[in-house]
């Protein structure tokens, strides 16, 4: 396949290897912006013509005359030296191999480049016809999230369900969008929703701290992108499922005594928070009274609080829950105050026993969990949230995208921080349970879980012992190094790298970031992401921060990503690109109806 010489800006130069090469610009080419730009070069290998494509990723200046201490002498008082400078100017571009290929009989086919082409081996820009030519195997597979940086051409990307057949990678993987606010990470992020929304037969759950994806996704645009995430989504087939706390009805005994401590009931009865040991007590005094006499969702009435109360007022309980008996007397005293006073009762039962005993009340619009009854026994009604998500597409069509809503804002009604974490970590225990029962049925899971604000969901450093917060860590811990091979992937957003757990990070195999990370712990850890490769991290820190243009379609939004996002990646060097600022470019270029 012949190329267009127009395009040629280099020849191969020396020294070279077969991953990276030097490259001699072309006096025609010195003008151009050529760092991060997408360039191939045509060789031969095992009787094949084969096709390298790779980025420039720096440009180096040399004039060897200019370097001599007499010469130097010389510029410093007239500026110049006619015959030798700019003349015997040269400069010398690193080209990083992304990808090699050559023609079988059903097209291009990827190829590993196990030599070095010679010196004055042409190497010109990708242009579209080219790129599209390359890769005409991988047609139904591609997305393109932006362009390549420094180029005109699309970036072609891939996102694999984690099931096995057409567009399946066969197991899960992990990944990771980071940048600071501002550098385009969430209009990334809901470009990559949008091309794992393809796949119907894949499970997508949202966790969602900010209220941000519930917006989009309920109609209420956010962000200057104006990217309609939610007609894009329906228009793949997908129905769209947004619950928030009170939404959820939890449905275990268990969960009621921890909610109990966590929604800090119990200082409402005079003992602190900070005594935990004495609220576990006290919760599983009331639990021990109320299992067994009472159904656990209709708890919310004045009745079943006396019992409750009765309960802790018992002297062998309060006993129980206070070793000193003069603390024990001090709760029953507070305990017979609320019994004797109308009143106070009232206000005990509407502002704390009621919104905690509404988790576990029924509801036509409330979801459980997960519904363990026979899926010939469920209705669209009654199905679990995780039911929902494993859903065979074979019964149940397209499965849908689920977004739960754990914000302050969308649930003003009652919120904690304590309880957003025992609501997500009872969440995804249950998913990640019922996941590991696809390797009994040889069955993938292929659901992908997304965390935005990761940083609070994993934070790095140390933690307080036992506490919501450090279970919740472990448990996605636990759950990114455990459930590839059930089919369940996990993927982070975040503003920040050296504030998320170390362990998750190195768990993750694709990872994209923009701008904002360039200073102290979030550049060494991006430096391990990278390999410690000079070039690329230099390129990075060329990345303008995208708030700096004067005009909003000036603006541009680039991105480095590592791991297997594309079929030019087959190397494992990090590539760039630029993100799409308007929604209907990437809609168009990307055939979405």
């Amino acid at each position: 396949m012949a190329h267009n010489r127009n395009q040629d800006i280099a020849v191969v130069g020396s020294p070279s290897s077969n991953t990276e090469l030097t490259l001699d610009l072309l006096q025609e080419a010195t003008e151009e912006r050529l760092v991060g730009a997408l360039t191939a070069f045509q060789a031969t290998q095992n009787g094949n013509q084969i096709t390298s494509v790779g980025q420039v990723v720096g440009i180096e200046l040399r004039n060897r005359w200019h370097e001599d201490s007499v010469f130097r002498n010389l510029i410093k008082r007239t500026g110049e030296i006619p015959p030798i400078t700019n003349r015997q100017d040269t400069r010398i571009a690193d080209l990083v191999v992304g990808a090699t290929f050559r023609r079988g009989d059903n097209g291009f086919e990827p190829e590993v480049l196990g030599m070095v082409p010679s010196t004055g081996t042409r190497v010109f820009r990708v242009d579209q016809p080219l790129l599209d030519s390359l890769l005409e195997v991988y047609r139904e597979e591609i997305v393109y999230l932006g362009r390549a940086y420094a180029n005109d051409v699309l970036y072609p990307m891939w996102f694999k369900h984690f099931g096995s057949g057409t567009g399946g990678a066969g197991e899960a993987y992990h990944l990771g969008v980071f940048g600071k606010t501002g550098s385009g990470k969430s209009g990334l992020a809901k470009m990559t929703l949008c091309a794992y929304a393809q796949h119907v037969n894949m499970g997508i759950l949202i966790i969602d701290p900010q209220g941000e994806f519930s917006l989009e996704l309920s109609g209420t645009r956010v962000g200057q992108q104006g990217l309609p995430l939610d007609e894009t989504i329906r228009n793949l087939g997908r129905n769209i499922h947004v619950f928030r706390i009170s939404d959820i009805q939890l449905d275990d005994w268990n969960t009621f005594e921890e909610m109990l401590i966590s929604l800090r009931f119990f200082e409402q009865l005079g003992i602190p928070s900070a005594s935990a040991e004495n609220s576990r007590r006290a919760a599983e005094v009331i639990r021990n009274a109320l299992d067994g006499t009472h159904a656990l969702d209709v708890l919310g009435t004045v009745s079943v609080l006396q019992d409750a109360l009765n309960a802790v007022n018992d002297p062998n309980n309060a006993n129980f829950i206070y070793s000193t008996k003069a603390r024990a007397q001090q709760l029953q005293q507070r305990i017979q105050r609320f019994l004797t006073n109308q009143g106070q009762l009232t206000q005990l039962l509407n502002h704390h026993w009621q919104p905690l005993c509404s988790l576990f009340t029924t509801g036509q619009e409330r979801r459980r969990l997960f519904n363990y009854a026979p899926a010939e026994h469920q209705s669209d009604q009654n199905r679990g949230i995780v039911n929902m998500l494993l859903s065979s597409p074979a019964n149940q069509g397209a499965r849908p995208v689920v977004v739960v809503d754990i914000s302050r804002q969308g649930n003003q009604r009652f919120w904690s921080e304590a309880l957003q974490r025992r609501i997500l970590a009872k969440l995804l225990n249950v998913l990640v349970a019922q996941s590991t029962g696809s390797l009994s049925t040889q069955q993938s899971a292929n659901v992908l879980v997304v965390l935005d604000e990761a940083h609070r969901h994993a934070p790095s450093g140390r933690l307080e012992e036992d506490s919501d917060a450090e279970n919740l860590r472990s448990l996605l811990r636990r759950a990114v190094r455990e459930t590839r091979k059930y089919g369940l992937g996990w993927f982070f957003i975040s503003q920040t790298l050296g504030g998320i757990d170390q362990e998750i990070l190195q768990q993750l195999r694709i990872l994209a970031f923009g701008f904002g990370l360039a200073l102290g712990s979030e550049f060494d850890r991006l430096r391990d992401f990278v390999g410690g490769d000079k070039r690329s991290l230099e390129l990075y820190q060329s990345f303008r921060d995208p708030q700096s243009f004067p005009r909003r379609n000036l603006q541009e939004f680039p991105f480095m990503a590592v791991g297997p996002v594309s079929p030019l990646a087959f190397s494992g060097k990090p590539v760039f690109f630029t993100a799409f600022t308007e929604w209907n470019e990437f809609k168009r270029v990307n055939e979405l109806p």
